[in-house]
């Protein structure tokens, strides 16, 4: 059994992915419980303008084809919120805004604005690649220990009330690890932590489910034990329960 939890369509201004074909991707992919997760950002700065779109129409497709109603929900923390978030059966809650250069220091300042915006918004499920700038550093330099706190202060937020985290795969074949690494996920795990959803943030059809066989085989190595499934509601399923031979890797 595969999942994918974060899979981005036509609907997301980077992306070109139709629906028939995204679920004919999975079904090849053997990925048997998937959500599409199109990015709608809300934000004050012009450069997220074009990265909104229709919510009742993108409603209306995802149930033409039997599918939940995610989003990938991108806040600035300072934009007011003007999208009825009960429309949706999956919100990942995600902030993409960072300092250039990317840097330890502008490290700190986007989990200082991540640790506040997810303390103002109750109507979300899922933490999105929770160290996402890693992404755009030079070297991919990991999370300093100087940024362990803020870390530790976000993740206790998550577990205390009972919002997931995503293990967020489209890393490991750029440098090598999820967002977020191994050794945040070891201090979720030492904070209680057990709600982990797993996406390979496609935004190209070849894409889908790629790591999210590593994912699984990571979350196991740290210790995790559960995974978020979503058939009509939300439920914890063990790893020890899942076969993830063949499939996507």
């Amino acid at each position: 059994m595969l999942v994918d939890y974060h899979i981005h369509s036509y609907f997301s201004h980077d992306s070109e992915s139709l629906l028939p074909d995204i679920i004919t991707a999975c079904h090849k992919k053997s990925i048997t419980s998937f959500i599409v997760t199109d990015h709608y950002e809300i934000s004050v700065r012009e450069i997220w303008k074009e990265w909104v779109f229709d919510i009742d129409v993108y409603k209306k497709q995802m149930d033409k084809y039997f599918l939940p109603v995610g989003i990938e929900l991108g806040w600035d923390g300072v934009a007011p919120i003007n999208i009825d978030l009960g429309k949706f059966d999956f919100i990942l809650l995600s902030h993409h805004d960072l300092d250039e250069p990317v840097t330890q220091e502008s490290y700190l300042k986007y989990l200082e604005r991540l640790n506040n915006l997810i303390r103002r918004i109750d109507d979300f499920h899922c933490l999105a690649h929770l160290d996402f700038p890693r992404r755009y550093n030079k070297n991919h330099e990991p999370f300093s220990r100087d940024t362990h706190d803020l870390i530790r202060e976000i993740l206790k937020y998550l577990v205390e009330n009972g919002k997931f985290l995503e293990l967020n795969t489209r890393s490991i074949s750029i440098f090598g690890e999820p967002n977020p690494s191994l050794e945040i996920l070891k201090i979720y795990k030492e904070l209680g932590g057990e709600m982990i959803t797993l996406g390979s943030d496609a935004h190209y059809l070849e894409n889908i489910g790629l790591g999210i066989k590593q994912g699984l085989e990571i979350m196991m190595d740290v210790g995790l034990k559960y995974v978020m499934i979503f058939d009509g509601e939300w439920r914890a399923v063990k790893l020890s329960s899942l076969s993830w031979k063949g499939g996507v890797s």
